[in-house]
C-alpha cells in the first residue's frame, strides 16, 4: 500500500513538473511572441517609410497585417508547448468552419474591406472623409479598423466595413474647392453697389483662383432684402479660412448682415 502511495505520489509530481515546466516555456513563447509581432510592425513600417511608393496608409495596413499574423504563429507554438496536438486543432476547426465563420463574420468583413481600400485607395492618410455618419481625417489605417481624427480632437475606430460599404466623400481629393456664399442685401443699400463692393473683395482675394471664374449674382427677392449669392474656387486647405475671411469682409465693407 505505501508502494502504491509513493509510486502516484511519484507520478503527480512528475505530472506537475512537467506541466509546470511547460507552462512556463508557453508563458515565454507567449511573452516573446508579442515581443517579436510589435517589433515586426514597427520595423516593416520603418522599411517600407524608405520606398517612395509606400505611403502611410500602405506602412500601416502591411505592419497591421505582419503583427497579426506573427501572433497568429505565436498561438500555434503556445498550444505545442502545452501539448496540444495542433492537427488536432486544425481538424476540428475545419469541422467548425462554418460556425466559426458565421460567428467572424464581422470581422471577415471588416479585413476585406481592409485589403479592397489598400487596393483602389479611396483615400489616403491625411485626407478628410465622411462616411457612415463619421466624418473626420484618416490617421491611420490598419487590418479591420481606420483610424479617424475629428475636428474637436476625438479619435474614432471605424470598422473597414463601414467605410467600404458606405457612400463615402473624400473632401481632399481635389485640389481645389468651391466656397458659396449668401448674404441678404436690404433693397435701401442699392444692387449695384453692394454688388460691385463684393466683386473688388472677391477680386482683392489673391486665395480665391481665377479660374473657374467668381460669380456674385442676384438670386432671390425677398421680403425686406434680395439674397447675393457670391460662388468662388479656392485651394481645399483653405476653403474655410476663405469663406469666414469673405463673409467678414462683406459685413465689414458693404454694411450687409451675413448668416
Amino acid at each position: 500500500m505505501l508502494d502504491l502511495s509513493s509510486a502516484s505520489l511519484d507520478q503527480l509530481s512528475d505530472l506537475v513538473i512537467r506541466w509546470g515546466a511547460n507552462s512556463v516555456w508557453a508563458l515565454v513563447t507567449l511573452v516573446v511572441g508579442w515581443v517579436l509581432a510589435s517589433w515586426g510592425e514597427r520595423a516593416v513600417k520603418t522599411g517600407l517609410a524608405r520606398v517612395r511608393v509606400a505611403d502611410q496608409m500602405l506602412r500601416g495596413f502591411f505592419g497591421s497585417l505582419v503583427r497579426w499574423a506573427l501572433l497568429a504563429v505565436t498561438g500555434v507554438a503556445v498550444l505545442e508547448r502545452l501539448g496540444v496536438q495542433t492537427t488536432s486543432v486544425v481538424a476540428i476547426l475545419g469541422a467548425a468552419g462554418l460556425a466559426i465563420g458565421l460567428a467572424l463574420q464581422g470581422t471577415l468583413s471588416n479585413l476585406a474591406a481592409g485589403v479592397m481600400l489598400l487596393l483602389f485607395r479611396p483615400f489616403k492618410v491625411g485626407d478628410g472623409v465622411e462616411a457612415g455618419g463619421l466624418a473626420g481625417t484618416v490617421k491611420d489605417v490598419s487590418l479591420f479598423h481606420t483610424q479617424l481624427v475629428t475636428g474637436d480632437n476625438i479619435q474614432v475606430i471605424a470598422p473597414n466595413s463601414l467605410l467600404w460599404n458606405a457612400a463615402l466623400r473624400n473632401l481632399s481629393f481635389y485640389a481645389m474647392r468651391k466656397v458659396e456664399i449668401v448674404a441678404p442685401v436690404p433693397y435701401a443699400a442699392g444692387a449695384d453697389r453692394t454688388l460691385d463692393c463684393i466683386r473688388a473683395l472677391v477680386q482683392a482675394d489673391g486665395r480665391i483662383a481665377a479660374e473657374p471664374a467668381p460669380t456674385v449674382m442676384l438670386t432671390k427677392f425677398g421680403e425686406k432684402a434680395a439674397e447675393v449669392t457670391v460662388s468662388v474656387w479656392c485651394p481645399t486647405g483653405e476653403a474655410g479660412a476663405v469663406k469666414s475671411d469673405l463673409m467678414t469682409a462683406i459685413w465689414r465693407e458693404c454694411g450687409l448682415g451675413v448668416p
